[in-house]
């Protein structure tokens, strides 16, 4: 038998969703680090994601300035930063000091990279779409990249451990079946 789910709600039938954690830089070069499992794939050619943020978030923000950001891919190893990254506000701290991430150069866009996660995509926005109290941000992926021994014919194994948020404070992680 099937429960009605209230439709405020109806979105989390689509969990578990891997949680990602997006880089942004503002023009006087702080480094903020959110968290993200609204994000997919709209295209391959080119390839294009989309990501849906809280209009009131400071990472909207930095994006609306600067039209670029890092996708980075965390292993269950970051579960600790991918919970204090979705649930600490970058418009009251900086994220970056109790985190406890390395960041790397990106080669497309100034916004760095997070060495810790095992993949990473650098992002320009093409599109901003308002969406009541969320921004979806189309965004042309101009450079990927994966740890070589987690990600083998165009898929991450089981040793990749990818997060995937299920709700509140409850992450799992994908197995081959």
């Amino acid at each position: 038998m099937k429960i009605e789910v209230n439709l405020n709600e109806s979105y989390t039938i689509l969990h578990p969703r891997p949680v990602v954690l997006i880089c942004v830089k503002d023009k006087d070069g702080k480094i903020n680090v959110m968290s993200c499992s609204w994000i997919t794939p709209v295209s391959d050619e080119p390839p294009l994601i989309a990501i849906s943020l809280w209009t009131k978030g400071y990472t909207h923000k930095v994006i609306d300035e600067t039209k670029e950001f890092t996708v980075n891919i965390p292993s269950s190893k970051l579960k600790k930063q991918v919970w204090l990254a979705g649930t600490k506000s970058g418009n009251k701290i900086d994220k970056t000091k109790i985190l406890d991430l390395k960041f790397t150069p990106s080669k497309t866009v100034s916004v760095p990279s997070i060495e810790d996660c095992i993949g990473t995509l650098e992002c320009k926005v093409k599109e901003r779409i308002l969406l009541n109290e969320q921004i979806l941000y189309i965004a042309e992926v101009q450079k990927a990249y994966a740890e070589e021994n987690l990600f083998k014919n165009r898929m991450w194994n089981d040793e990749a451990s990818i997060l995937l948020h299920t709700g509140g404070k409850i992450f799992s992680i994908p197995k081959t079946v």
